[in-house]
């Protein structure tokens, strides 16, 4: 059954207290979704292009796009710091606050009412300040979320980070058009970039209603918090079963690493994260998806939708629709991530198939654009306007692989194989080499267009296929598995580690299960038919390629 892991979850643990609190700081994602969304479509309307003087495929225009990443990249160093010291509520409502107060310095920055002549540098100051904000909040949401996750759904609620970036963006495309066909002032922008204050405010009020990580509490030495909190979340008496099973071994683990750490300097309990061998195979692991995949393209699609669309001949208004469309695409890919790939079918899987279409995608890209360089609109034969017809679907895949691959497991693998003493800090780093590596895709585009043209996108397929081959060789399947037994995957040596376990957890229980009531019958001397729902998970388990037994 498609949504037969959430059976492995009891029904009061997936209440609406989970999802609130879930929701609550997963929402952040909307932020980096919104400005990606809306930059995409500003920088097409005339009325920003005439404001703050710059030309299509200009640097000026690569810089305005690129410079919260910027601030990002700053943004996710300052979350280290007072994610772990502050906790995961208080670092969201700073988040909130700096998106806030940088919309405002940008938005601004086109004068009194926008009727000014428009201040270049105040509107780079401006989304500087925002992108710090926004900086923060894949080190705080997807931490905080896979922290008060029941394990068989962890995926779940972290991919509501991932899925709420695609709400924005939807939301930002959709804005660009309504604007850009009823307006050719001012409106045209400003009302895009105020919907940040719109979302920011709600994230920021829903905070102070949530309940704070359990396991920061603990690690805080706040216990009794960290159990209530638990209590609260999970709805479940104090002593459930469940619940304490679930608080003993988060107890158990972070005593242990208090233990270990209380002979160290900070200094040297920082060092744990590059010192320790499974901590620097998880950042090592980290970095490479993140690099490889800024520049597998999905990023620089999302942000540059409009630029993409225009490349195979839709043009003007009609660009912003169809990049409208491709929101849509995005979101309800996103959501099929969530529900049934990352925890049904497992990461690995998840994010190998996304990596695939890329690469196809991105190719057939490249081959068509080389082929109908110099053909204008009245020159294209009956073949070639269904090639161009062809090349926008393959944008559209594009954009359902990077949802359902790279975007689905980029905020989650990392978040959960790092152990609590040096998660934050991790998840800081890997989210410094994102963001970097998004300004730097985001920031080379239109170089890389005017040097390379149409090989731009078979260079984007390449490194889609090489992220393929980095994702089959070394990361292994953590769907299922709770936060503190991740370490178990990492004592192999490093060369068997993404070999040797590559099904979710709750498949090889159940397989397990199978196994020992096969013997069992065996033993007794007679034969009975596996259980429907094993049967069932045989047949799915002999589908996915690459499981090993």
């Amino acid at each position: 059954m498609l949504l037969s892991h959430f059976k492995d979850t009891p029904a009061e643990a997936r209440t609406w207290r989970l999802w609130f609190s879930a929701w609550a700081i997963g929402a952040l994602g909307i932020s980096r979704g919104l400005d990606e969304g809306i930059v995409s479509g500003i920088l097409r309307h005339q009325s920003f292009k005439h404001k703050f003087h710059f030309d299509e495929d200009s640097d000026r225009e690569a810089t305005i796009a690129s410079q919260v990443q910027l601030g990002c990249v700053a943004g996710s160093i300052i979350a280290f710091l007072v994610c772990d010291r502050l906790g995961r509520l208080r670092t969201t409502q700073m988040a909130c606050l700096l998106w806030i107060m940088g919309t405002a310095i940008w938005m601004t920055s086109a004068g009194a009412l926008g009727n000014g002549v428009g201040n270049y540098q105040q509107l780079l100051a401006g989304r500087f300040i925002a992108g710090i904000g926004v900086g923060f909040t894949p080190v705080v949401a997807p931490v905080y979320l896979a922290e008060i996750a029941p394990k068989t759904i962890r995926g779940l609620c972290v991919c509501i980070f991932s899925g709420s970036v695609y709400i924005g963006i939807l939301v930002a495309y959709w804005v660009n058009y309504g604007t850009g066909r009823d307006y050719t002032d001012n409106r045209q922008w400003l009302i895009p970039a105020a919907l940040n204050f719109i979302f920011a405010s709600i994230t920021f009020v829903a905070s102070f209603f949530a309940v704070e990580s359990p396991r920061w509490l603990l690690k805080k030495g706040r216990a009794e918090e960290a159990r209530a909190n638990l209590v609260w979340i999970r709805n479940m008496g104090e002593h459930h079963p469940y619940v304490t099973e679930e608080f003993n071994i988060m107890e158990e683990q972070i005593n242990y690493e208090r233990e270990v750490r209380s002979s160290q300097t900070w200094y040297m309990a920082l060092l744990q994260l590059f010192l320790n061998r499974n901590n620097a195979y998880i950042l090592m692991l980290g970095i490479g998806i993140q690099m490889l995949g800024q520049f597998s393209g999905g990023g620089v699609f999302t942000v540059f939708a409009p630029k993409i669309f225009s490349l195979v001949g839709i043009q003007g208004n009609t660009s912003l629709f169809t990049t409208g469309i491709f929101g849509i695409v995005k979101l309800v890919s996103s959501l099929a991530a969530a529900f049934f790939l990352v925890d049904l079918f497992g990461r690995k899987i998840s994010v190998m198939t996304g990596l695939g279409l890329q690469a196809f995608a991105a190719i057939y890209l490249a081959i068509y654009l080389k082929l109908t360089a110099n053909i204008t609109a009245d020159e294209e034969t009956t073949a070639q306007k269904h090639a161009a017809n062809a090349a926008i679907f393959f944008i559209y895949l594009s954009g359902f692989a990077w949802a359902i691959g790279v975007n689905s497991v980029q905020y989650l693998t990392q978040t959960e194989s790092f152990d609590i003493s040096v998660r934050a800090f991790g998840v800081a780093f890997v989210s410094v080499v994102h963001f970097a590596g998004q300004f730097a895709s985001s920031r080379t585009l239109n170089p890389m267009l005017e040097a390379w043209g149409p090989l731009t996108f078979l260079f984007y397929g390449m490194v889609s296929v090489a992220t393929g081959v980095f994702v089959f060789l070394l990361m292994p399947e953590t769907s299922g598995l709770a936060l503190e037994e991740m370490k178990e995957l990492f004592d192999k040596p490093w060369y068997r580690i993404g070999w040797t376990v590559n099904r979710p957890a709750s498949r090889r229980k159940r397989q397990a299960q199978k196994e020992i009531e096969k013997a069992t019958n065996a033993e007794l001397g007679y034969t009975l038919e596996p259980s429907d729902a094993l049967a069932s998970d045989e047949k799915d388990d002999d589908k996915i390629k690459g499981s090993t037994r």
